[in-house]
């Protein structure tokens, strides 16, 4: 009887391929997963595949602003879809230099966290600028948010700005550290201190910060209100604005008033107790 000429099935090998076409099914899951995480978390709404993201990249690799976002966007998504270490090289390949594809990535992933920076994203037209500014922080950046001429600056002169907005957080961070300083060695002061002392450390602090107040309200606030002013103007637009800025001084001091349950000895209706307020302050 003539033998069959057939092969026997490798039951090992064919076991071997299933398992790696089932490990690659459930790694393009995970990726796929991951991708649409990304795309969630930073507002895209794109294509999702491997293909069409670089074809948009290459569309949008025009060095504007939007253009900025928009491809970090399209990074961020293609680098959860690529396989480890395959990133890189797709980088690579659309023409890119690494540090770049990495800035434009962080300016997508900051703007869409940071309501600031989606602010000056819609602003700022040059991309080099927009770039310095995803370095930094909201709180450096509320101070450009108020400025009408942000959007006409410069790099240089932005970064000019920057260093500005960064010398007045120090100095603020250094007046605070100060303050607490000061505040830290009155409570250690108070401790050792009897009752009529420290109602008297007490008031003499309170009567320099009350000093401070006064001056910043007789110089900078007065200063301002000459300043409107001389301002010519036909409306009745800088008065309006001058007394709801004295409105909000007169207000918080109302409330202080209240909140202590305080006489009003600002017109020294009482003249003993006005007297002891003098003497208070000397």
């Amino acid at each position: 009887m003539p033998q069959s000429k057939e092969t026997p099935a490798n039951t090992v090998v064919i076991a071997q391929e299933f398992s790696a076409a089932n490990q690659l099914a459930a790694l393009t899951i995970e990726a796929n997963d991951a991708a649409h995480a990304m795309a969630v978390q930073i507002g895209y709404q794109g294509a999702m595949t491997v293909g069409a993201l670089e074809d948009e990249i290459r569309f949008y690799q025009r060095r504007t602003v939007e253009a900025i976002l928009e491809t970090g966007k399209r990074l961020l998504v293609l680098k959860e879809l690529t396989a480890h270490g395959e990133f890189a090289q797709r980088v690579e390949m659309l023409g890119f230099a690494r540090t770049t594809a990495f800035r434009f990535m962080q300016a997508a992933a900051k703007t869409a966290k940071s309501s600031k920076l989606e602010q000056l994203s819609t602003q700022v037209k040059s991309a080099s600028a927009f770039l310095e500014l995803v370095t930094h922080d909201d709180d450096v950046l509320e101070n450009l948010t108020n400025m009408d001429a942000v959007e006409k600056m410069s790099a240089s002169q932005l970064r000019a700005a920057l260093r500005d907005a960064h010398k007045e957080k120090e100095a603020s961070e250094k007046l605070m550290a100060d303050k607490n300083a000061k505040i830290d060695r009155l409570e250690h002061r108070i401790q050792i201190m009897s009752a009529d002392e420290v109602l008297e450390e007490v008031m003499k602090e309170a009567t320099t910060i009350t000093r401070d107040a006064l001056g910043a309200i007789r110089g900078g606030v007065r200063q301002a209100l000459t300043a409107l002013n001389d301002v010519p103007a036909a409306s009745g637009t800088q008065s309006v604005f001058m007394a709801g800025l004295v409105g909000q001084i007169q207000a918080d001091l109302n409330a202080l008033r209240e909140e202590f349950n305080l006489p009003d000895v600002s017109n020294a209706a009482d003249a003993q107790l006005a007297g002891e307020v003098a003497q208070w302050a000397e």
